[in-house]
């Protein structure tokens, strides 16, 4: 599927609809490590301290006082001793392929990535739960959708305009009006350009096939599907009980999770992520 997908794209670029976005070269070295547990974010600190914009993001997160605390970081190095190397390489990661999309077509982009930080605090949320790779399943959150963005810029004559009536389109509605104007979907698209970029195999497929996590997309899959219909019920205004009751029982199984450890964990630490916090 893979491959019919990005020949599919191939094609689309040919014709001048659709083209994927480069990234800085400091961000394709620290996605390139992901597939490295052994790599040491500490390689590309100096390279990173000649991107101004993502290194004030990082040290801004990092003297947050979720990570920081009394202790003031001044520089990228010291970020990395308080946040720690994994979790810096996530957030430049992240920041980078963030700033990537300056203005899309019948987009809030404030809005989107909003959904996207909430999808993704979600999924960490749930893989810490199901003992998987947290990180992973917060990266796969966060750009689950920006296959959405490429497509709205690639087919902006007829994507936006389609959608101006279902603002409120998201997971299997939203890909289906995607299919229908474009051919192909946002999970499609995003994995597809994840691909591209060289994110670990388990990140791809869970994008691929989390909208119908049917065991294809590997343990990842299940547990981003959930996270959306989390982040879906945050933007609906739910409660913490509501939003773990309203999850599908039947992704919740797929997901090898426990519904009662669910409803009395997963609650406590949904109030931290609806109210923006850390979780």
């Amino acid at each position: 599927m893979m491959l019919e997908v990005r020949m599919d794209m191939v094609r689309a670029a040919a014709q001048g609809r659709l083209s994927l976005p480069s990234v800085p070269r400091v961000v394709r070295r620290l996605i390139g490590q992901l597939r490295d547990p052994g790599a040491s974010v500490l390689d590309v600190v100096d390279e990173l301290e000649q991107e101004p914009q993502l290194a004030a993001r990082t040290l801004r997160i990092a003297n947050s006082p979720y990570y920081c605390g009394r202790r003031s970081v001044a520089s990228l190095r010291d970020a990395v001793m308080v946040v720690g190397t994994n979790t810096l390489r996530t957030l430049v990661i992240s920041g980078g392929l963030e700033a990537v999309f300056v203005a899309v077509p019948g987009v809030n982009l404030r809005q989107f990535w909003l959904d996207a930080t909430i999808t993704a605090k979600a999924a960490r949320s749930l893989a810490r739960l199901a003992g998987a790779d947290a990180e992973a399943a917060f990266l796969a959150g966060l750009l689950h959708n920006v296959g959405h963005l490429i497509l709205c810029q690639g087919f902006a004559d007829r994507l936006p305009p389609a959608l101006a009536g279902a603002r409120s389109a998201r997971g299997r509605e939203l890909a289906r009006i995607e299919q229908d104007i474009c051919g192909m979907d946002h999970a499609q698209v995003s994995a597809a350009w994840l691909d591209e970029l060289g994110f670990p195999e388990s990140v791809v497929d869970a994008v691929a096939h989390h909208l119908d996590p049917g065991g294809a997309g590997g343990p990842l899959a299940p547990l981003l599907g959930l996270a959306t219909q989390l982040a879906a019920s945050i933007e609906a205004g739910d409660s913490a009980r509501i939003a773990v009751h309203k999850l599908d029982a039947g992704w919740v199984a797929a997901a090898s999770l426990l519904a009662d450890r669910l409803d009395e964990e997963l609650a406590v630490q949904y109030e931290q992520i609806a109210a923006g916090g850390e979780a």
